[in-house]
């Protein structure tokens, strides 16, 4: 067959490079921290030890102000010979071509580089800084038809770099300089190093800690994070021929340790004496995976504030006098853990993302618990680790994974769903008994939490919660008093008042996770108010949105805080009002009154479904309940409970 010769001329090579790098760009970066991120990534696997990240900002003649104009990494790691450092501008090169560190897919210096700028220049050496090599990438040269990196030659440091660095040059190490920033979110460095510093502090905590805080003292892997790093981040102000260090915006990253364990962090530690937080009792859990015949580990810490971090008046809190006796949540150690909330994913000693989807609604004592999945590099499909690692894809599924809702028509049971997502081929099978760990480390931490006492904006709500045990004590007690008897009444007829409240200690503690202490004085409190009834939250797996439970002479109510209906009704239920305004109470109000009326409709429905004759005993079921309601409702709110019926 012949071939015309325009035919013949036309290329058919699989990439563009110039469409490539364009596409290229758009690589999903979640911020200009993340793009550096990968720069510090590649400085830690090179061995450097200080790293310091700059940013020049030149004044425009015609505004008089400073703009951000260049970004810029330099290390004390090994350097790279002709050959590597030519390479490392190659999409696709990499130079550590085992999963073992960091390192993914060699994507990071190209690919974060022109997903910020348009230029990106590197420097290398390994034998002194005066014999560095140099060579660059600029799209701008693509566009016009290049489509090999330069070859490198020696060019001294820009000497912006050498004045400003704090570290002497040693005998190797790298730097890498980003121009014509057109994608950079920042427009300043002297301003934004210092909100930079937590996301770095949070990724990297491992490398910057003492060595002896990085991991749980059973840890056995502590030599494979090496020596101790420093990060430093070092605004430049450039206008004309002369330069200035920002003396007083450098930053010193400090680790930022969403377990609170650590100490010498970002956190501001003035609430008394300790780590902010406590590990949760059998942390760390190992996991198994066995995943393409390998038998491989995932660890799980969990950790959740200490009592005095949360309430000024704790026998160990030592709070500021201008915070004392204020929401925890509004002090300085409080925002701070407000920016760490969720469950920290953490691979080769890195920190890949924070994922929130295991938070409670806007549920803000959340921020008072934390857990930390650090998985091997070999699990990086399973738990779906981007290119680019800033997400666990398959992960972030598992949040908000209930087997109910994957259950096809004929699957009736969790092992039905296990079975067929492993036919499927579906990662997240490997992942749900780590799930399961997550979820029950999470019930354990949220019960202590949420029975805390709250500190500020409450007094109405604690009155009026208290005016309704009152009311309902003393309808029960009329009831019992014309011969009703129920099930706590006949458990509070044997055994003594030390064997009864035993009973009520093991239902807080064990069933419902409460902190011994703070089940000792609800306790206590339900005494002192000679109440029937008590009133909790805790997380159960039950469908129902609430359980009741039968104790001598107490019967309990707890509400549950994985229903709906919890994130619907808990403003309602605990109404801080004080800084709110109108517009906010009424939308709260009105979402109260939809919940009620939601939950009518899902009775009625239960109700029509049922058969003809179990609907009427459910119809009989309703309207004893209403008779009971009327009475309760009955019951005159500035009565005292009759002390003479027992």
């Amino acid at each position: 067959m012949a071939v015309s010769r325009s035919e013949a001329q036309l290329s058919f090579s699989i990439m563009d490079p110039k469409m490539a790098v364009r596409a290229m760009r758009d690589s999903g970066y979640k911020s200009t921290t993340h793009a550096l991120a990968e720069l510090i990534d590649n400085s830690i696997e090179s061995h450097a030890t200080a790293i310091e990240v700059f940013g020049v900002s030149r004044r425009n003649d015609r505004t008089g102000r400073y703009t951000l104009t260049e970004l810029a990494v330099l290390d004390n790691g090994e350097g790279m010979d002709h050959d590597t450092l030519r390479g490392s501008l190659r999409y696709g090169q990499g130079t550590r071509r085992k999963r073992r560190g960091i390192g993914r897919f060699g994507l990071g210096l190209p690919n974060s580089s022109m997903s910020q700028s348009r230029r990106v220049d590197v420097w290398s050496w390994q034998s002194g800084a005066t014999n560095a090599l140099h060579t660059w990438l600029w799209l701008d040269e693509v566009e016009g038809g290049a489509s090999e990196i330069p070859e490198p030659t020696q060019q001294e440091i820009p000497r912006i770099y050498r004045d400003a660095s704090r570290n002497v040059f040693g005998d190797s190490g790298t730097l890498v300089v980003w121009t014509d920033l057109d994608r950079v979110e920042w427009k300043q460095a002297s301003t934004t190093f210092r909100h930079t510093e937590p996301l770095i502090g949070r990724i990297y905590r491992r490398f910057l800690s003492r060595q002896s805080e990085r991991l749980h003292s059973d840890d056995p892997r502590g030599s494979e994070i090496g020596p101790r790093r420093t990060i430093t981040l070092i605004p430049i102000h450039e206008d004309g021929n002369l330069t200035e260090v920002q003396e007083s915006d450098i930053v010193d990253v400090r680790p930022n340790d969403p377990l609170y364990l650590m100490t010498g962090t970002s956190c501001p530690e003035i609430f008394g004496p300790g780590p902010m937080f406590t590990e949760l009792e059998g942390s760390p859990f190992l996991v198994p995976v066995v995943y393409q015949g390998q038998n491989l580990e995932v660890r799980v810490r969990a950790s959740f504030a200490r009592p005095h971090v949360r309430d000024s008046s704790a026998p160990e809190a030592l709070w500021p006098a201008e915070w004392f006796g204020k929401d925890a949540g509004h002090t300085p150690w409080g925002k701070h853990a407000g920016h760490n909330m969720g469950v920290s994913l953490v691979r080769a000693h890195r920190e890949i993302q924070l994922d929130d989807s295991w938070i409670s609604g806007d549920d803000p004592r959340e921020r008072w618990w934390t857990v930390e999945v650090d998985f091997p590099t070999a699990l990086d499909e399973v738990f779906g680790v981007t290119n680019n690692k800033q997400n666990t894809r398959t992960f972030q599924r598992l949040g908000r994974y209930d087997w109910r809702r994957e259950a096809l028509p004929d699957e009736l049971s969790y092992g039905d769903v296990r079975r067929r997502m492993e036919a499927d081929g579906d990662h997240r099978v490997h992942l749900l008994d780590l799930r399961r760990q997550i979820e029950r480390a999470i019930s354990a931490m949220r019960p202590r939490i949420r029975q805390a006492r709250r500190r500020r904006g409450r007094r109405h709500a604690i009155d009026e919660g208290k005016k309704a045990d009152a009311k309902a004590t003393a309808a029960i007690k009329r009831r019992l008093h014309e011969g009703h008897t129920g099930k706590s009444d006949e458990a509070g007829e044997s055994g003594s008042d030390e064997e009864h409240r035993e009973a009520q200690v093991e239902s807080l503690t064990q069933k419902h996770h409460f902190d011994p202490t703070d089940a000792l004085k609800q306790i206590e409190e339900t005494i002192q108010a000679g109440n029937r009834v008590r009133w909790i939250q805790s997380e159960q797996s039950s469908p129902a949105f609430f359980d009741v439970e039968a104790l001598p002479n107490v019967l309990q109510v707890a509400l549950n805080t994985r229903h709906p209906v919890h994130s619907y009704l808990y403003d309602i239920m605990h109404p801080d009002v004080e800084d709110m305004e109108e517009e906010e109470i009424r939308q709260r109000l009105a979402q109260a009154a939809a919940a009620f009326r939601i939950l009518i409709y899902s009775w009625a429905r239960f109700e029509d479904e049922q058969p003809d004759k179990p609907r009427r005993g459910v119809r009989n079921a309703r309207w004893e309940w209403g008779k009971y309601a009327e009475e309760f409702f009955d019951e005159d709110d500035d009565s005292v409970p009759p002390t003479d019926l027992v």
